[in-house]
């Protein structure tokens, strides 16, 4: 830990820190945690440490289940971030971090599901090791334009429940809202597929725009938006992940899990 990361640590986190080790030790959990990673869970539960444990012990059961969340590093998951499917224009007017995902850039041959779906897990744990993301959370705006019935049959029932679960009671991540934008017909289908594995928290927090932007921009200030939305920003191109979030700059707070 650098010591402006120890700076970040208030009194109070430091006692919500301890109380958290004291569950961690009761449990069966067998992990070299930073305090900065025990923030992670303890902020996206709003400082109840029982919920946070609840948390940390699907995260720990999920990457048990599923090696694959277990080896997550940049090499694994380039090819996906290359054909920049993220991109991150900084904060909106309430201090989220917003998180764009263009499925205009999936391309079947090059990237599975899975491929997604790691990636997707390997910006999150960058995006909520920022303080201010654990704190103001996320607003998700996912482009599904030219979505196909080929990519939708990607989504079984094995997927679809890990990335509800990844979404809602597994991952130390708070989403403020998902702004669905361009959607086909065929979009019907895949939220039908999702509808019943989505807590009512998050269905309040969904939201279709269509092709209309300025029902966007009723949630989104257009001035913290890519020019690809109406925004005032640059194009989404120029924003992608890797750029704004370069590995020499990560902290690597989740490593103990990778």
């Amino acid at each position: 830990m650098n010591n402006n990361t120890k700076s970040r640590v208030h009194f109070d986190d430091n006692e919500l820190i301890s109380k958290f080790r004291v569950l961690i030790k009761e449990s069966n959990i067998n992990l070299s945690t930073s305090d900065e990673l025990l923030m992670c869970f303890i902020h996206a539960r709003k400082g109840d440490v029982h919920r946070a444990m609840k948390l940390l012990n699907n995260y720990v059961r999920m990457t048990k289940q599923h090696p694959e969340l277990a080896h997550l590093c940049p090499l694994r998951v380039k090819h996906v971030l290359d054909l920049h499917f993220f991109a991150s224009p900084h904060r909106e007017q309430n201090g989220c971090r917003i998180l764009l995902i263009n499925l205009r850039k999936w391309d079947l041959r090059i990237c599975s599901l899975e491929d997604v779906f790691l990636a997707l897990v390997f910006c999150f744990q960058r995006l909520v090791s920022e303080l201010d993301t654990q704190t103001n959370g996320i607003v998700l705006i996912l482009d599904v334009k030219d979505l196909s019935l080929n990519h939708v049959r990607q989504f079984t029932p094995y997927w679809v429940k890990i990335i509800a679960d990844i979404a809602q009671d597994v991952f130390p991540i708070r989403f403020q809202g998902i702004h669905v934008v361009n959607e086909p017909r065929i979009m019907k289908i895949l939220v039908a597929i999702f509808w019943p594995f989505l807590s009512n928290k998050i269905r309040n927090r969904l939201f279709f725009h269509g092709q209309c932007f300025v029902t966007v921009h009723q949630h989104v200030d257009p001035a913290c938006l890519p020019s690809d939305y109406n925004g005032c920003m640059k194009s989404m191109d120029t924003m992608c992940f890797s750029s704004v979030f370069s590995e020499s700059e990560y902290p690597k707070i989740f490593d103990c899990f990778n």
